[in-house]
């Protein structure tokens, strides 16, 4: 729940960089600025990067200086992908497919898993986007694993946080901006008994009707509450083991070609599957989902479970913490007795601009120690979720210290170290390899270091 709306977009500029799908874009006659080993940089490679980070951060807070900047980062990608490349480190297509349905997830949950309107937002078909970016989440991946290489072994001790932070010039010092510690607990709304034995009886239903004689195709998009395949016959095209839950998998894997399923249980409903092809260790599918519906009767039967919880917590018979290990269904945050955390550093200080619209409009208007009512949300995956939090703390915007802001100080030493360390390392080895950098760009101050000798 926390910066779900930043890191969306933050994910768009991430994933669409060098792909040229971006409705609003249009830019000039292309060319090669600059080649490292096989591997070359287009100008709109920086064009695009840069016109992301204006959409991303706003046109006033970006010059022009920045696209040399970029240009400096695309070299030192391009000399980790060459250097990746010729250490024959390999990223497995099992991995690039992973990390591409991984990143398709996370931002289908925004379009409310319609992929209909996430291909109306590209421009072009879930498909073409696949392809198009399949190649540039491979180099981001082979990128990162060169870079984990170098870095390795790059870490930062409490003497260096400090000497980090006395180093640093205290007129310039940033104020740290207002920060909450908050803790939640939320619950999804559980089905019935009787829910889940119609949707199973419907599915037995459905079944009887395909080994009948009936269409496959006709019932998977009649039927099917799969809005990702249902559209397509039903059909989720070829898939490894480990892509799907365990129990669809085993039953997709046995089936003999054009053989229908018995009726199988997941998390997600009532499945009847249909064997299409299989192709080595990959097999593609039809399949009908039924899921069991949420009744009114069990959004109440949450909602009143979760009111009990509250009145016990607030008249002090149990806590918060232990409510959360114990109740809460987000994985996330039941370890740590419902406290979420900032990604980037672990604190559980975070900033009240990174916190998403539903959390913040929670807590905006009580006190440490209060807890508020349920609230009704919309979790990734779009369905219901009810929710209710409890603020730790708030801090008011000051500058940093190393007493109240250690880890986010230790966070900022670490990254500059690490960064230091990787211009050492493209110091050291850019003379092995092979870099052509376009001579018009000899002048720029940013990009004197690469013609030198």
């Amino acid at each position: 729940m926390v910066f779900r709306v930043k890191a969306f977009k933050l994910f768009l500029v991430i994933f669409c960089i060098g792909n040229s799908y971006a409705k609003s874009q249009t830019f000039v006659l292309d060319e090669m600025v600059a080649m490292v080993g096989d591997n070359y940089i287009l100008k709109s490679d920086i064009e695009k990067e840069f016109q992301n980070l204006k959409e991303e951060f706003g046109e006033k807070e970006l010059n022009d200086s920045l696209q040399m900047y970029i240009f400096n980062n695309l070299i030192t990608s391009k000399i980790l992908l060459y250097k990746a490349q010729l250490d024959s480190i390999v990223v497995g297509d099992d991995r690039v497919e992973s990390e591409m349905e991984r990143k398709l997830y996370f931002v289908m949950a925004h379009f409310g898993g319609d992929e209909k309107a996430f291909e109306n937002y590209l421009g072009m078909s879930l498909l073409e986007f696949k392809n198009k970016t399949k190649g540039k989440i491979k180099e981001q991946l082979l990128v990162q694993e060169m870079k984990n290489t170098v870095l390795s072994n790059v870490k930062v001790t409490p003497s260096e946080v400090r000497k980090y932070f006395n180093d640093l010039p205290k007129a310039k010092l940033v104020p740290i901006p207002a920060s909450v510690e908050v803790a939640q607990i939320n619950m999804s709304p559980k089905h019935s008994p009787y829910s889940e034995g119609y949707a199973k009886r419907k599915a037995e239903e459905l079944r009887e009707r395909v080994m009948g004689g009936e269409d496959f195709c006709f019932l998977a998009a009649t039927y099917s509450d799969d809005p990702g395949s249902s559209g397509k016959c039903g059909e989720l095209g070829f898939f490894k083991r480990g892509r799907m839950v365990p129990e669809f998998e085993a039953e997709a894997f046995k089936l003999p070609k054009d053989s229908v399923s018995k009726v199988i249980k997941s998390q997600f409903g009532f499945h009847v599957l249909r064997a299409i092809e299989r192709r080595g260790e990959s097999v593609n599918v039809q399949h009908i989902l039924i899921a069991p519906k949420i009744l009114n009767s069990d959004l109440l039967r949450t909602s009143e479970m979760l009111d009990s919880l509250i009145g016990e917590i607030r008249a002090g018979k149990l806590s918060f913490e232990l409510a959360a290990s114990k109740y809460s269904d987000d994985e996330g945050t039941k370890s740590t007795g419902g406290k979420l955390t900032d990604p980037n550093t672990g604190s559980t200080k975070i900033n009240i601009s990174q916190l998403d619209k539903d959390t913040y409009l929670s807590i905006k208007d009580i006190k440490p120690g209060d807890i508020t009512d349920v609230k009704i949300t919309t979790g990734s995956d779009g369905k219901q979720v009810f929710v209710f939090y409890k603020l730790i703390s708030e801090t008011e915007p000051h500058l940093p210290s190393l007493d109240t802001d250690y880890l986010k100080i230790q966070a900022d030493a670490l990254e500059y170290k690490k960064q230091k360390a990787l211009e050492e390392w493209i110091l050291k080895h850019k003379h092995q390899y092979y870099i052509k950098i376009n001579d018009r760009f000899k002048e720029a101050p940013e990009l004197a270091h690469w013609f030198k000798k």
